[in-house]
């Protein structure tokens, strides 16, 4: 090939800037895992205080900040798990032993999820670039799964639980979460099929899960079943979602990676589907707020215009009558409310004690009976506003009647 002297020191530039490119990002790296790695010493995980980590610029100081509610402590310690005594995985976190973007791809993973780093990612980032040849197939099977999303993460639930992966559950206990599924519902898949509360469709796609775990097939019968639920596309991806979750299971526990210390519990997500709000996604701070500015205004027009309704209900220990304006839909005889701050606010307390109360909506007023707070599986079968709301927070569902 013949080359002009232009052209072999444009090559000559290119080399160059590349070495420099990969030097600094292996510096940055680096460094990046020796902050991280102080910051953990001073704070241990174990401690109950989370170190916020550096910022990637460096610029920050460590700020300490309380852990949430682990909502997976209860099944991680249960004694099903298959496990190796130690992780098997010698000088996990240090980039030397880790393909350099996969390790990049792992830190910022970890940045986001408050947990240090995602071992997994790192433990494939030993063979080179094998993480990134698996990252198609799984965003395909994840993300973009012909499966609905509850229907995703209950047999990815299902499917950890029966290979014994706790990393694998313990993960996807709160992305479950964040797809919309209340911990009741989450502990439920550990029973199986056979638990209480499960519609027929969540019930056959379970026993699916759980035959194709051990008999590597869909029974006949099952399949009869599901067929009746499911389109031939979903029954391809239920399969392969399964096959895919064995597989890094087995990849799992032979290495012996447990779940990193404070994953979703602190970082920039941690105040989403807060257990100790009953699963809000707003701050703390917000619903004082609200009932002391926002309620205040918007009571003036809350019941006589379409957007709001007021809620009429009994305090459980005062006794006193109380009214609260929210957000409310009105559709087949039912009123259904998005719980934004969470199914421990004091007006939905009261009305589940009650086990009812009232609602003014464009001037007229109405009895409201067998309220109910659903989540994610439980709103399959309910009006589109209340499973389309009940994937982000839990859903106020009530029977209203003249």
């Amino acid at each position: 090939m013949v080359t002009t002297p232009v052209g072999r020191l444009a090559r000559l530039v290119n080399q160059l800037a590349k070495r420099v490119m990969f030097g600094a990002a292996a510096g940055f790296l680096r460094s990046r895992y020796r902050a991280t790695a102080r910051c953990i010493r001073r704070f241990p995980p174990d401690s109950g205080i989370g170190a916020a980590r550096p910022c990637c610029l460096g610029h920050r100081k460590d700020i300490v900040v309380q852990l949430k509610s682990d909502v997976a402590a209860g099944t991680d310690a249960a004694p099903h798990w298959r496990a190796a005594a130690v992780e098997r995985a010698d000088g996990l976190g240090d980039p030397r032993h880790t393909n350099v973007p996969t390790w990049l791809v792992a830190e910022l993973g970890g940045i986001l999820g408050g947990g240090g780093r995602i071992k997994v990612v790192e433990l494939m980032g030993r063979s080179g670039l094998l993480f990134f040849c698996y990252l198609p197939l799984g965003i395909r099977l994840v993300l973009f799964s012909a499966l609905p999303r509850v229907d995703c993460e209950l047999a990815t639930l299902r499917t950890a639980w029966n290979a014994g992966a706790r990393y694998e559950w313990h993960h996807h206990v709160y992305a479950a979460r964040f797809s919309g599924l209340s911990l009741a519902t989450v502990r439920r898949v550990s029973v199986g099929p056979e638990a209480t509360g499960w519609t027929a469709r969540q019930r056959l796609l379970l026993r699916a899960v759980d035959e194709l775990h051990s008999e590597r097939r869909i029974s006949d019968q099952t399949r009869t079943g599901l067929a009746q639920h499911l389109t031939t596309a979903q029954l391809v991806d239920l399969c392969m979602l399964v096959g895919h979750y064995e597989m890094l299971a087995m990849l799992l526990i032979s290495h012996g990676i447990e779940p990193e210390p404070g994953m979703w519990r602190r970082g920039p997500l941690r105040w989403l589907r807060d257990v100790d709000s009953g699963d809000g996604i707003t701050p703390r701070w917000l619903p004082r707020f609200n009932r002391m500015v926002t309620n205040r205004i918007s009571g003036v027009f809350a019941g006589k215009v379409p957007l709001y309704t007021v809620i009429h209900h009994i305090g459980r220990r005062s006794g006193r009558s109380y009214t609260t304006p929210v957000r409310g839909i009105h559709r087949d005889d039912l009123l259904i409310v998005p719980l934004f701050y969470g199914a421990k606010a004091d007006w939905v307390r009261n009305l589940l004690a009650a086990r009812g109360g009232a609602a003014t909506f464009r001037g007229r007023r109405h009895k409201l009976l067998d309220p109910k707070v659903v989540d994610a599986a439980g709103a399959t079968e309910l009006p589109s506003p209340a499973s389309r709301y009940s994937r982000i927070v839990p859903v106020l569902v009530a029977e209203v009647t003249d």
